[in-house]
């Protein structure tokens, strides 16, 4: 075994090299893919610069640097087909490897034998080690020698007694030596001199049969009962010690994996490991000490007396094996008491109340006297679950099957005469310092007992701790049960939080130290609560205690007992805390708990997604579509890794830290391209937190359709498409308005040959009879008057036959604009009056059919007006067709319009202006009429674009492509 300065435990075995995490074994191959050596690791050495050395069996050698880099040797300067029995290294930090061969030596990147130069002769050399000063020893068959520090000559060290088959270092970094007589110091000049402590991280590079631990005890291994052995100190100055002279023996039997133990390794936390034939074994110190009765006992009504002596009944229920005890290092029986007890007091006067089913006892610790009291009549043979005595001196006991009694001279009163009290025993009771009587109940409730007033808390005033089974008096008082911890401040309970929920539950015992701090027992086992965490608790509702645990991982034998005997937790006169367990009796010394200050180092392990797995690394670049994500990392507190706890986060994804509890692997599903940062910091069982903890750089790679590009490409379809669907739209909208403008021309038409074929050439027909007969008149003023109403007559014909003409103008003669005005002036230019001048500037579009006829309609208004009223010689019809709009423009250079009239809107009782104007509206145009006398007249109409031209499916993309065909 060997532990490498990053942490990691490496194991050599007959199958290949293994390392380890205290949780998860993984195989670390270090030979090429599809070498064909043997795997069998025969020797392990970590090199203080982090290197770790490995060799093989049957010859040959590797090295796994600090940077994770391999190099093997095969022989590389070793000697072929030869193990290497052992590696070491100098002050300098050379490497050493003993072989079969002799000494070799690693120097600028190649092994070399060691030769007379180095003053080292040729023997059988078995062990090496490199002291705390950084001097080399070397081990012969018959010698021993030394490489100082800065020196490159070894120098023989002189012996009495036996030849040195052995050399290992003490916890203090002094030097031992083994031989047939055992193991012994090495003292005096020239050896290293002691030191009262070793660093807290002090660690050994590999595995040994023999070595010290922290506190000095010896270890060994190749014991006569097999297992390991541990010789406890302090030791006999002068003594050599043995194997036989062993205080603990470890075996199979204790629960080793097998009695044949090979090798011993402590890690830098002071856990002490054991390689077997069957597996590997963990030792480390624990908080927690059990005490070991001579009979099956269990149960445990513990009480204190005044002196602080601990003592202890039981109520096992099986056999009689319950007896009245005094605990120390182990219990001592004493006489006088015998059978089931459930509930102990220390009476004011310094003697013990004890009672149980089998007897009320009160027993004077000094002499040992005991008596037998008495108890209702009605309660003979029932068991006792608490005992109290009020501030007036009267005795109060609780039955478990009936209620609490009250003892007033020689009689017993059920309740204290109390009516306020339940008919139910309390669970437990207690006495405050003011005189006030506590009783805790099953039901979820509290009495205060003030003399002779009854005061009753329940779930109304706060208190939902269920049954309860444990009260500490003070301020504020505390009062624990099966589901929790409330505080009291006097009128009502709060209760209280912890980081572990459940150590907060089934408690049966509370107390506090001379620190402050809070101390439980539990379902989950022991507890402290630290006094500034418990006061900010008490101010702050919402405040989550840090809490500190002992359970089976510190030795606890197991929960908190429960029902009875209360209470569970009982601190000593020497500062010992005493647990009933349902296990077993616990004691621990709070001033000598050991803390690991060492924060873990943390390491990814590796990445992995579906069925790909990748190396642990700092940087991975993953491809496209990777849909889950599994990061598994880990700590390498070797101590208690069951309560190393982790948090992480990946930034990107998490708003902040999750916190991870013991769990090793943090999953994520549908991560979307782009670059992201994984952290973890982890916590040792103390709660030392690494908060350099480890990170892991990733880019996930976007597939084609993960792309800006596709993005952009997506937008511009949905553009796109939305524009075909609004110019389908449009397009359906525009054909609806055709037909109904169609329908609407046709009734035009059809009401425009009715009135031609019937009215019109009816009213032609009778001024041809009327013309006919004042060709017959002579002449004189009745004719005269004739034929100027026949004049009359063919002005009104001529002018309703433009009217009809008028209706017949459909929008399908207009969809070309320019061709109507185009016709409307060869028709106009057959009369007297202005010439009329056609303009047409841009590319001419097809024209929605509505803008077109109001146009059509706007611009014959004007031209009309211009003919009529303005006395022009020329009127110029000008239409543009632009890109953002259409433009017509009427112009004359006739005598225009007056400013008044403008303004007014036109003459009164005439409504062309207003016409044109509201037409342009219909439309979203806009109409503007430029005039001044003497200026002439100026009539604009402006269309937008998108409301004047006709748009028709996909004439956006057929303009496109010739645009882009020419980029």
């Amino acid at each position: 075994m060997a532990q490498t300065r990053d942490g990691w435990l490496w194991l050599g075995t007959a199958s290949g090299l293994y390392r380890f995490d205290g949780v998860h074994f993984e195989r670390h191959d270090l030979l090429p893919a599809g070498s064909i050596a043997s795997r069998s690791v025969g020797v392990l050495r970590a090199m203080r610069n982090g290197d770790l050395w490995v060799g093989y069996s049957f010859g040959g050698a590797s090295v796994l640097d600090a940077r994770g880099e391999v190099r093997h040797f095969s022989p590389g300067g070793l000697p072929e087909g030869k193990p290497v029995e052992s590696f070491d290294e100098d002050g300098e930090g050379r490497p050493w490897a003993i072989t079969p061969q002799g000494v070799h030596v690693f120097e600028q990147g190649v092994w070399s034998s060691v030769d007379a130069r180095w003053g080292l002769p040729e023997d059988e050399w078995s062990d090496s080690l490199l002291d705390v000063s950084g001097a080399l020893w070397m081990v012969g068959s018959s010698s021993v020698y030394v490489l100082r520090p800065g020196t490159r000559r070894f120098e023989r060290v002189e012996f009495d007694g036996p030849p040195v088959l052995a050399l290992f270092e003490g916890h203090d970094g002094s030097l031992w030596r083994y031989d047939e007589r055992g193991a012994s110091p090495l003292r005096g000049p020239g050896f290293p001199v002691p030191s009262p402590r070793g660093p807290a991280d002090a660690w050994s590079g590999h595995s040994l049969i023999s070595l010290f631990d922290r506190d000095g005890s010896c270890w060994m291994v190749g014991c006569p009962q097999g297992g390991v052995c541990r010789v406890a100190k302090p030791f006999e100055e002068g003594r050599f010690l043995r194997r036989t002279d062993t205080t603990d023996v470890f075996g199979a039997r204790e629960g080793l994996s097998s009695d044949a133990a090979m090798t011993l390794f402590q890690d830098r936390e002071g856990t002490i490991w054991v390689g077997t034939q069957l597996g590997l074994d963990r030792f480390r110190r624990n908080d927690v000490a059990t005490l070991r009765f001579p009979t099956l006992t269990s149960y445990f009504a513990l009480v204190a007396d005044r002196q602080g002596r601990m003592w202890s009944g039981s109520a096992t229920r099986a056999g009689n094996n319950d007896f009245w005890w005094r605990l120390g290092e182990a219990p001592v029986r004493v006489p006088g008491i015998e059978g089931e007890m459930t509930a102990t007091f220390l009476d004011s006067d310094g003697r013990l109340l004890l009672g149980g089913s089998a007897g009320f006892w009160r027993f004077d610790p000094e002499t040992g006297r005991v008596e037998t009291l008495s108890r209702p009549e009605q309660e003979q043979g029932q068991r006792i679950q608490a005992i109290v005595r009020d501030a007036e001196g009267r005795l109060w006991v609780s039955f478990r099957a009936s209620t609490v009694y009250r003892l007033d001279g020689d009689t017993w009163t059920p309740k204290g005469g109390l009516a306020a009290l339940p008919d139910l025993p309390p669970a437990r009771a207690v006495l405050d310092a003011r005189g006030h009587l506590w009783f805790g109940y099953s039901t979820n409730q509290v009495f205060i007992l003030e003399g002779a007033h009854v005061r009753a808390f329940n779930e109304e005033h706060g208190l939902r701790t269920g049954t309860v089974t444990a009260i500490l008096p003070g301020e504020p008082a505390l009062v624990g049960g099966a589901l929790g911890l409330a505080a009291f401040d006097g009128a009502r309970f709060r209760m209280l939080k912890a980081t572990h929920a459940e150590v907060l539950t089934g408690l049966t015992g509370l107390l506090k130290t001379e620190d402050g701090a809070l101390w439980l027992n539990g379902h989950a086992g022991g507890a402290r609560i630290a006094a500034e965490d418990l006061r900010r608790a008490l101010a702050e509702p919402d405040f989550v205690m840090p809490v500190e645990r002992f359970d089976m991982n510190d030795g606890m034998p197991g929960g908190a007992q429960q029902i009875r005997p209360l209470p569970t937790l009982v601190r000593g006169g020497d500062g010992r805390l005493w647990f009933a367990a349902v296990n077993g009796l616990g004691w621990m010394d709070p001033s000598r708990i050991e803390r690991n200050a060492l924060p873990p180092p943390v390491m990814i392990r590796s990445v992995s997604s579906g069925e790909t797995s990748y190396a642990g690394t700092t940087r991975l670049e993953l491809p496209p579509r990777t849909r889950e994500l599994r990061i598994a990392y880990t700590a390498l507190s070797l101590g208690m890794p069951e309560r190393v706890t982790f948090r992480y986060r990946l930034e990107g994804v998490d708003d902040g830290w999750k916190d991870a509890g013991p769990r090793r692997e943090a999953t994520y599903t549908n991560l979307g391209p782009g670059h992201y940062r994984f952290q973890v910091m982890a916590a040792n069982e103390d709660g030392v937190w690494n908060e350099q903890g480890a990170s892991l750089e990733l880019d996930l790679a976007p597939t084609f359709f993960q792309t800006r590009a596709f993005t952009v490409l997506c937008v511009v379809g949905g553009l796109g498409l939305a524009w075909l669907l609004y110019a389908l739209r449009m397009w359906r909208v525009t054909q609806r308005l055709r037909l109904r403008l169609e329908e609407r021309h046709a009734e035009r038409e059809r009401i425009a040959r009715e009135l031609h074929d019937t009215l019109l050439q009816g009213i032609q027909g009778l001024v041809l009879n009327v013309h006919v007969v004042t060709s017959s008149l002579p002449d004189g003023e009745a004719r005269l008057g004739l034929e100027s109403a026949l004049d009359r007559a063919d002005s009104v014909l001529t002018e309703g036959r433009d009217r009809v003409s008028s209706l017949r103008d459909t929008s399908a003669s207009k969809d070309d604009l320019a061709q109507a005005f185009t016709s409307l002036a060869r028709e106009l230019d057959q009369r007297d009056g202005p010439r009329l001048r056609m303009v047409v500037r841009g590319e001419a579009r097809t024209l929605e059919p509505l803008v077109a006829d109001e146009l059509y309609r706007i611009g014959r208004e004007a031209i009309g007006n211009a003919f009529v009223h303005s006395r022009a010689r020329e009127v110029e019809v000008s239409l543009l067709f632009e890109h953002p709009e259409l433009r017509l423009c009427v112009r004359d250079d006739g005598r225009g319009i007056d400013v008044a009239t403008l303004e007014r809107g036109g003459r009164a009782g005439h409504w062309g202006l207003r016409g044109m104007r509201e037409r342009a509206e219909k439309v979203g145009g806009r109409l503007d009429i430029i005039s001044g006398e003497g200026r002439g007249t100026e009539v604009h109409v402006v269309v937008q674009a998108q409301r004047a031209y006709l748009r028709r499916p996909l004439e956006g993309l057929r303009r496109l492509v010739p645009r882009l065909g020419r980029r």
